[in-house]
């Protein structure tokens, strides 16, 4: 199977069922018990036809150097941006949203905007940081940043961690399997408010990451109404939310692509996952490209 981002992935078939056997290598969340997290949400969410079943994970050690976790295999493609699918995307998140995370010892965002806010700053610091930053990008990237520290005061009331979210809505997250669709990958899913899961779903370079199309405006106000309507929430709201706080999950696509990149560059990846990386070149190049950023600030809200 093609490698992750963070893990090496492995088909196993034993008899007539199929596994995945992932290994992991570097833990996207920070958590020092990824696995164990990963594991336990996807046991919170079985039997609401959202995600793989999880069978097992190891995180001891004994017989290999990183962490494990077996889960079902799910035949199917990974999800195209062709409007068909929008009401099917909507009703699977509508499915996620409306579990009740209360008491479950998941990550939590417990300000969304303004942990937002730090999650980018964060990127931009590290970015920074590497060996040969791109000059355009962090220029570009202080100016979104500065539009969006402007909502944290006004709009952060919005905002309520009560929902628990997937975090990583490419679209190679999806898998249309003949149940219907299903999200893969829960390495770093927190209680937060929905508006994460739609922004990253409507984020164009998040949607770049997989594709050379982008939904276009009205796609996604379909896509927002369909969510409403599927869960009972005010339009107007759930898109005022999206246009204030998608910007600010873009900034963190653009910028964890030109860190890949950078990485790269500098010989900075780990041994383990060279190889996965250097066949994403192209598509980390798409996402961060400045570009992107400076749609983003046509974007950003200035009321």
């Amino acid at each position: 199977m093609a490698p992750g981002s963070y893990n090496l992935n492995f088909h196993v078939r034993i008899g007539p069922r199929d596994f995945i056997f992932r290994v992991n290598i570097e833990p996207q969340s920070g958590l020092a018990n990824q696995i164990e997290h990963e594991f336990s949400v996807l046991k919170f969410v079985e039997g609401h036809c959202i995600a793989p079943r999880a069978f097992y994970y190891d995180d001891s050690r004994r017989y290999f150097d990183f962490d494990l976790l077996i889960e079902e295999y799910l035949p199917g493609p990974a999800l195209s941006l062709e409007a068909d699918y929008l009401p099917k995307v909507a009703e699977l998140l509508t499915r996620l949203h409306s579990l009740d995370p209360e008491g479950m010892p998941f990550m939590i965002w417990l300000d969304p905007l303004a942990d937002t806010y730090e999650l980018i700053r964060g990127d931009l610091v590290g970015y920074e940081a590497v060996k040969n930053p791109d000059k355009k990008t962090i220029s570009l990237a202080r100016v979104v940043l500065a539009k969006s520290e402007e909502q944290l005061s006004r709009r952060g009331r919005l905002f309520q961690a009560d929902r628990l979210n997937h975090t990583d809505l490419c679209c190679e997250n999806f898998i249309i399997t003949a149940d219907g669709l299903r999200l893969v990958d829960w390495e770093k899913p927190r209680v937060d408010d929905d508006s994460y899961d739609l922004g990253c779903f409507l984020s164009g370079p998040a949607q770049l990451y997989n594709s050379k199309k982008v939904l276009n405006s009205k796609e996604r106000e379909v896509f927002i109404e369909a969510y409403a309507g599927l869960s009972g929430k005010n339009p107007d709201l759930l898109m005022e939310k999206v246009i204030i706080r998608e910007p600010m999950i873009s900034l963190h696509w653009i910028l964890w692509a030109a860190t890949k990149l950078a990485n790269l560059s500098d010989q900075r990846t780990s041994p383990e996952l060279v190889k996965a990386h250097e066949e994403k070149i192209a598509r980390y190049e798409r996402v961060a490209d400045p570009e992107n950023i400076e749609r983003l600030i046509e974007r950003c809200s200035l009321d």
